[in-house]
């Protein structure tokens, strides 16, 4: 059995389109009930077509994005920009809805369109209503295709950074798909910053230089720095990635 928060526990789970992020929702979210823990689902993506998990709330209720796209005569990047405008309209809403959920440890899936969500205020504004109900951790999910050299992996560390900036939220970036194969440099560098850094090292031009520095900046800051990976599919990385939670809740949140 798992330690619990006196309020609720949420994790946040964005990532871009393709990452698998509400896949990872639903395994994740099966994994931990297999080991007892009660999991809430919150959906917050109003272009979803099909949720591999029973939603506790879903936004889907109140906005869907093909009916927005009717109603204002908008293409589909239209509609998501005011599907994301629209959201705000219903913080009271959501936040009487979450504060009902019975679960203790609750995951939110977010929309694939990540920087609507991440760059628009409803995000930090959804944000501020998790904040007033417990505590959230968001995990930022990439797809390791994006991670072909060490320097890739500063880049995707440093979103992550960018998103705990724009949200106010600690941040867990993590690989998806850990059955596709990546380099031995590169995953000998997920595993150790000092391997990071000579790899880094041994990279030419200025973008291994700024890679650097930003390595040394972002460990100044951020809580979670080491980049986990996962699969979805199979469930390895997982016992790493709830450690890894949980590490962020004891330094900020409240265990009991």
């Amino acid at each position: 059995m798992f330690e619990f928060l006196l309020s609720k526990q949420f994790v946040v789970v964005l990532g871009p389109a393709g990452s698998g992020k509400t896949t990872l929702v639903g395994s994740y979210g099966r994994w931990l009930e297999s080991r007892g823990v009660k999991v809430g689902y919150v959906n917050l993506d109003p272009g979803a077509d099909y949720l591999p998990y029973k939603p506790d709330f879903d936004i889907r209720k109140y906005i869907r994005v093909t009916d927005v796209m009717k109603k204002y005569n908008l293409g589909p990047n239209g509609a998501f920009i005011k599907s994301a405008d629209l959201m705000l309209e219903l913080g009271d809403q959501i936040y009487r809805e979450l504060v009902r959920i019975p679960s203790d440890y609750v995951l939110v899936d977010t929309p694939g369109q990540m920087e609507l969500f991440v760059f628009r205020e409803n995000g930090p504004e959804l944000l501020g209503i998790l904040k007033r109900i417990g505590f959230p951790v968001a995990i930022v999910v990439f797809d390791p295709l994006l991670a072909k050299k060490p320097s890739d992996l500063v880049a995707l560390k440093l979103m992550a950074t960018v998103i705990q900036l724009r949200l106010d939220v600690d941040s867990i970036p993590i690989l998806n798909k850990a059955d596709v194969e990546i380099s031995d440099e590169v995953a000998r560098s997920l595993e150790e910053e000092l391997v990071l850094m000579e790899a880094l090292s041994r990279e030419a031009g200025v973008r291994a230089d700024l890679a650097q520095s930003l390595v040394q900046v972002m460990d100044d800051y951020r809580q979670a720095t080491r980049l986990v990976r996962v699969s979805a599919l199979s469930g390895s990385g997982f016992d790493e990635l709830y450690d890894i939670i949980h590490e962020v809740y004891c330094n900020c949140g409240d265990l009991t």
